[in-house]
C-alpha cells in the first residue's frame, strides 16, 4: 500500500533541485531525504512506528523540516507544538502523546519531560521511549489549544492530507512556480500547506524569519518572486500591506491564500494596491476537517463586506445543522456540519479522571458521527446561498481567533476568578479590540502584570489579552449576576 510518507519520500528521492533554502543554504531533496533518514534510524530505536506520536517544538527551520520527515518516514505521526506554549503545558502534551522527550532545542526537563536537541538524536538514545497512542494510520496531530484546559490532539490520517493536498496544490498551482514561502508556526495548521505541499510536488521551502519576515519581504519584495503560492492569515497581510505601503513597493504573488481568521471585503481591497494581479483565495477550516475544507476565490472587482468562505472540495460534503432557520431572503442559517474524508479521526484527551494527572497518556476518543462515515460539528454559524456557497458568520460558543489561534475565553476567566482577590472576570474578543479582559477585585492591590504573570502559567503568549481593566467597583445584570464594565 502506497502511504503518504511514500509519497513524500518518492518526491525527494534523487532529486538535486532545492528542497529547502534558509539564509542562502540551499538543502537539496536528496540531502533532504538523507538528513532524514539518519535522523528516521535513532527515532525508531526510541519507538517511532506506526501509531506512535513524536512531540516537535521548533521554528521553522531547515532542521525541523527534516525532522517532520524522519518521523513520517518511521510510520510515526508528528506533534507540532508553538513555540510559545509554556513549559508546563508543553511537558503535559508530549505525555498525553505518549512521550516522555520533545524534539527542538535542549532545554532541560519538566514534569519528566525532557528536551531532545539535534545532537542528542546521534548518540544512545538513552531512556527515553514512544508508547503508541494513536491510530496506525495517523499522520500529525495537531492540539488546537492550552487554552481550554486540558490539551486535546486533533488526530489526523494520512488520508485526510493526503485528501487535502491532493486538491489544495493541484488548485494553487503548485508546480508552477518554486514552491512557497515558510514563516508561521509549526503549531498552526495553516503551516501544513507550505510545509509539505510543495516538496511533495518537487519544489522547494523558503524559511522566512518567523518575526522579520514582514520587513524582510518588505524591504525585498523579490523575495516572493516567482512563489507557487503564500499562505497566511488576514492579519498578517495587512502588516505586510502596511509595510509595502510605507515603502511605496509592491510585491508580486500569483496566489494568495488566506485562513485561520474572518476575511472582509474592505482589507482585500486594500491589499489589491500592495499585490497587484494576485488571486486571493479564502480557504476555511478547523483543525478538526483538515486545514482546509472549504474554499472561495475572491472575485476582483469583491466590493462586499462579507467574503464567502465557498464551497467543499471533492471528498467533502457541508451541511448545516440546526434546524436551518430561514433568512427570509431564501437562504439557510446554522451550524456547519463537515463530513468527509477529511475529517480527523477524533480527540486525544486524558479522561475527566485523569485531567489533573501531568503523567496520564491520551485516549482517542472519536467523534460521533454516521456509520462508516467521519463528521465534525463545526461550532460555527454559516448562512448558505442559493448556489449552495456557504459565508462564515461566527463562532456558536465561547471560542475566538485571535491571529489565526482559537482561544477559549471561558478557560481564560475560569483562569482569571482563581486569582487570589478576584470577585469577577470578563474577556471578550472583537475586530477593533482583539483580545481583552475587564476584572473585579477586592482591593485595588492587584495589577495587570499580576494577572498577565498568572496567566501565562498555563496559556501561551498569543491567548494573552492585550490589556486587563482592572475595577473595585462590582455591578450587577438585571438577573443579579455579576457584570464587569468595558470602559
Amino acid at each position: 500500500m502506497t502511504t503518504f510518507a511514500h509519497n513524500l519520500v518518492g518526491g525527494l528521492a534523487g532529486s538535486t533541485a532545492a528542497a529547502v533554502v534558509e539564509q542562502g543554504v540551499v538543502t537539496t531533496h536528496a540531502q533532504l531525504l538523507s538528513q532524514a533518514r539518519e535522523v528516521a534510524i535513532h527515532l525508531r530505536r526510541r519507538g517511532a512506528e506506526p501509531g506512535a506520536v513524536v512531540p516537535i517544538q521548533a521554528a521553522p527551520s531547515t532542521t525541523a523540516l527534516v525532522q517532520v520527515v524522519a518521523i513520517l518516514m518511521t510510520g510515526a505521526a508528528f506533534a507540532p507544538i508553538d513555540l510559545r506554549m509554556p513549559p508546563r503545558t508543553a511537558a503535559r502534551i508530549a505525555r498525553l502523546c505518549g512521550a516522555d522527550f520533545i524534539l527542538g532545542a535542549a532545554g532541560g526537563t519538566t514534569d519528566g519531560v525532557v528536551r531532545l536537541s539535534p545532537r542528542d538524536l546521534a548518540g544512545d538514545p538513552g531512556p527515553h521511549r514512544l508508547i503508541p497512542t494513536v491510530p496506525r494510520d495517523t499522520s500529525y496531530m495537531i492540539f488546537t489549544s492550552g487554552t481550554s484546559g486540558e490539551p486535546k490532539g486533533v488526530v489526523v490520517p494520512e488520508s485526510a492530507v493526503t485528501a487535502y493536498l491532493g486538491w489544495s496544490m493541484r488548485e494553487y498551482d503548485c508546480t508552477r512556480g518554486w514552491g512557497a514561502p515558510l514563516f508561521t508556526s509549526l503549531g498552526f495548521d495553516l503551516t501544513i500547506t507550505s510545509l509539505l505541499g510543495p516538496l511533495l510536488n518537487g519544489r522547494r521551502v523558503e524559511v522566512l524569519d518567523p518575526l522579520r519576515w514582514p520587513l524582510h519581504v518588505a524591504n525585498d519584495p523579490g523575495i516572493l518572486q516567482g512563489a507557487s503560492f503564500v499562505k497566511m492569515t488576514p492579519s498578517q497581510v495587512t502588516v505586510l500591506c502596511e509595510l509595502l505601503e510605507a515603502r511605496g513597493a509592491r510585491c508580486s504573488i500569483p496566489v494568495l491564500v488566506v485562513g485561520g481568521e474572518a476575511l472582509y471585503g474592505p482589507g482585500v481591497a486594500r491589499w489589491r494596491e500592495s499585490l497587484p494581479d494576485t488571486l486571493v483565495v479564502n480557504e476555511y477550516g478547523p483543525s478538526e476537517a483538515t486545514v482546509g475544507c472549504c474554499r472561495y476565490t475572491v472575485p476582483a472587482d469583491c466590493t462586499s463586506h462579507e467574503i464567502p468562505i465557498g464551497t467543499a472540495p471533492p471528498g467533502v460534503e457541508l451541511s448545516i445543522e440546526g434546524p436551518p432557520s430561514p433568512t427570509g431572503d431564501g437562504f439557510e442559517e446554522g451550524e456547519l456540519v463537515i463530513t468527509g474524508v477529511q475529517v480527523a479521526t477524533g480527540y486525544l484527551t486524558a479522561s475527566e479522571a485523569e485531567a489533573g494527572d501531568v503523567t496520564a497518556r491520551g485516549r482517542l476518543r472519536p467523534f460521533p458521527g454516521p456509520p462508516g462515515k467521519r463528521s465534525y460539528r463545526s461550532g460555527d454559524r454559516v448562512r448558505r446561498d442559493h448556489d449552495g456557497t456557504y459565508t462564515y458568520l461566527g463562532r456558536l460558543g465561547r471560542e475566538a481567533k485571535v491571529a489565526g489561534f482559537r482561544i477559549n475565553l471561558a478557560a481564560l476567566e475560569s483562569r482569571l476568578n482563581a486569582f487570589p482577590g478576584v470577585v469577577s472576570a470578563a474577556v471578550q474578543a472583537d475586530e477593533v479590540h482583539g483580545l481583552r479582559s475587564a476584572v473585579v477585585t477586592r482591593d485595588g492591590g492587584t495589577t495587570q502584570e499580576d494577572l498577565l504573570a498568572h496567566l501565562r502559567e498555563t496559556f501561551p503568549s498569543y491567548a494573552l489579552p492585550s490589556s486587563i481593566r482592572i475595577s473595585t467597583q462590582v455591578s450587577t445584570t438585571e438577573r443579579g449576576k455579576s457584570s464587569v464594565s468595558w470602559e
